[in-house]
């Protein structure tokens, strides 16, 4: 049997382009955060999905952050962040710290409760999850940076149930 790639596109392939892409990409669930952070940079916020563990000797994570977003220099500047991962009951937050009300940011985190953890950033007291991270590593991928964080404190809450993004909409995961 051939591969696609021996015999050509399928009649099902979509050309490669940004918007074909994007609809890939939101077929994919996610969990949903608030990446935030303080320091000389100032304090900032800004709602995430590409986020992922990359190892845990260092223990260290990943954002993934468009260089256009608000919250972008500030985390290069404070060379600190924090995710945040959201709860299910947590929607309106996301869309806040995602810009959909045009808050700025000190309106952002007047929403919900927060407290700064080691490095200074603010770990919302609510979220399922808060990894606090010095920054590691950062490079440049077409729009975005993928920045590593190296992992310097952490807070949990019990399970329930997440919040995640998929096609465009939020959904809920039983974790």
């Amino acid at each position: 049997m051939a591969s696609s790639s021996e015999t050509g596109p399928t009649s099902n392939s979509l050309l490669l382009d940004s918007q074909s892409f994007r609809e890939a990409m939101s077929r994919i669930a996610a969990a949903v955060h608030i990446v935030s952070t303080d320091g000389a940079g100032g304090r900032a916020g800004g709602t995430v999905s590409a986020a992922c563990s990359v190892s845990d000797d260092p223990a260290s994570i990943l954002i993934c952050l468009n260089r256009q977003s608000r919250i972008h220099a500030a985390v290069l500047k404070n060379r600190c962040f924090c995710l945040n991962t959201l709860a299910d009951d947590h929607q309106a937050i996301s869309e806040v710290f995602a810009g959909k009300e045009s808050a700025d940011m000190s309106d952002r985190f007047a929403h919900g409760s927060w407290t700064d953890l080691a490095t200074g950033c603010p770990a919302l007291d609510s979220a399922r999850l808060s990894v606090d991270c010095e920054v590691f590593s950062v490079s440049e991928v077409g729009t975005h940076s993928i920045i590593v964080g190296t992992v310097v404190d952490l807070r949990m809450t019990d399970p329930g149930k997440s919040l995640i993004y998929v096609r465009r909409g939020y959904k809920s995961l039983d974790t």
